[in-house]
């Protein structure tokens, strides 16, 4: 996959290709905030991985874990680095941005694939 995934249209493996990294960086997420609440860093901002999908992403987003939880509210919703947000094929919408982040909710077949992995 290139770096040109933003607004292109996408086959179903594509898609699903897309939509399984999304979850694996979720996952590493998940332990970057455990590892904050065990050391008690509740409202210092943590270096989390950008939820875009693209494998080869190794852009470090800055969030608190406050800010975390509340794009882990919906199981649908990822944290992306501005300007990765996947949007091509009716996949996923901006549906907020924020400081340094955009917070990007999944469509159709994506969003089954992360409400079936949300470990929540």
């Amino acid at each position: 996959m290139t770096e040109q995934l933003r607004d292109e249209p996408f086959d179903d493996q594509t898609k699903q290709s897309i939509a399984e990294n999304e979850v694996r960086f979720r996952a590493a997420n998940e332990r970057i905030e455990d590892a904050g609440e065990r050391f008690g860093f509740t409202e210092s901002p943590l270096p989390f991985i950008c939820e875009c999908g693209r494998a080869t992403c190794v852009v470090v987003i800055r969030a608190t874990i406050p800010q975390y939880e509340e794009v882990r509210a919906d199981a649908r919703h990822f944290m992306c680095a501005p300007g990765h947000e996947i949007t091509g094929s009716g996949i996923g919408r901006v549906v907020r941005e924020e400081s340094g982040f955009v917070v990007v909710e999944k469509l159709d077949g994506a969003a089954d694939v992360a409400e079936a992995n949300d470990p929540r």
